[in-house]
């Protein structure tokens, strides 16, 4: 697994974002463009711990992901889109970054504007599943059907489904108390893109559903195995006690009953589909 580059950016933002951690668009150093999301000015960067986890986590699945990066953004270039929860003083602080690609499209708004049967245009359309699936096993509480947190993303294969936005994961940051099952109203399950793009009964498609959970086990173990190589990488400005956070990942996300409790519960919410 290679670190994840460090850039830094070299213009002024050029735009922002009013969502979750208030993100700006910034060039870095390689002269692309990239969404920085900032630690809002906290001693404990605990949500940006989350996107880095995730991110790492979601390439284990073999679920898309957008390019990442570690950016330190000069608090000068905020510029024009200082506002009380987006202070130039929270950019002293690593930022956590992912590449911001032009030809890519909120999942719900996506849906408006295309024709989601032509299925054949969606390469990755049965990794929607396997993104419910992993969102259960993290406990992720913002990828739902108003909310999807997925970009669609046009590539030559046609049009790709890649996870984004994961800072509310482990029950929105709450790894001091064992990790809440998803309801379905928190869940991609219920989102209307599943029956478009899976059919209607997906929710009872042994194949689909075999495909979701078919590695799980070898994903999980991997995820754990590489734990310590990613937290070896965390910024050292995010603050992150280090071995009490490998020790609650332990015994919160890699307990050995999760998985198999964290499955049961999938069957649950797809009965319920």
């Amino acid at each position: 697994m290679e670190p994840l580059p460090l850039r830094h950016s070299v213009t002024e933002a050029q735009d922002a974002w009013d969502t979750g951690m208030r993100p700006i668009l910034v060039v870095g150093d390689d002269l692309r463009a990239y969404v920085a999301k900032h630690g809002g000015g906290q001693r404990v960067c605990s949500r940006l711990v989350n996107e880095l986890l995730a991110h790492h986590y979601a390439r284990i699945w073999g679920l898309p992901v957008l390019e990442a990066a570690l950016m330190r953004v000069d608090p000068a270039h905020v510029g024009r889109f200082v506002a009380n929860d987006r202070q130039p003083a929270y950019f002293k602080t690593t930022c956590w970054a992912t590449a911001f690609r032009s030809d890519s499209v909120e999942l719900n708004r996506f849906l408006r504007t295309t024709n989601p049967y032509e299925r054949r245009h969606y390469p990755n359309k049965a990794d929607l599943l396997r993104i419910a699936l992993f969102d259960i096993w993290l406990a992720n509480e913002d990828r739902t059907q108003n909310n999807p947190n997925i970009l669609v993303t046009t590539d030559p294969e046609g049009f790709t489904f890649r996870v984004m936005d994961h800072e509310a994961i482990f029950g929105t940051n709450v790894l001091d108390h064992p990790l809440p099952l998803l309801t379905m109203g928190d869940s991609l399950l219920a989102h209307p893109v599943m029956p478009a793009l899976l059919g209607v009964s997906f929710s009872r498609d042994s194949g689909l559903i075999a495909h979701a959970e078919q590695d799980a086990y070898l994903w999980v173990h991997e995820c754990e195995q590489r734990t310590d190589e990613i937290l070896s990488r965390l910024p050292a400005d995010w603050g992150i006690d280090v071995a009490t956070l490998r020790q609650r990942l332990q015994d919160r996300l890699f307990d050995p009953p999760r998985l198999p409790a964290v499955l049961v519960h999938f069957h649950a919410l797809l009965a319920q589909c």
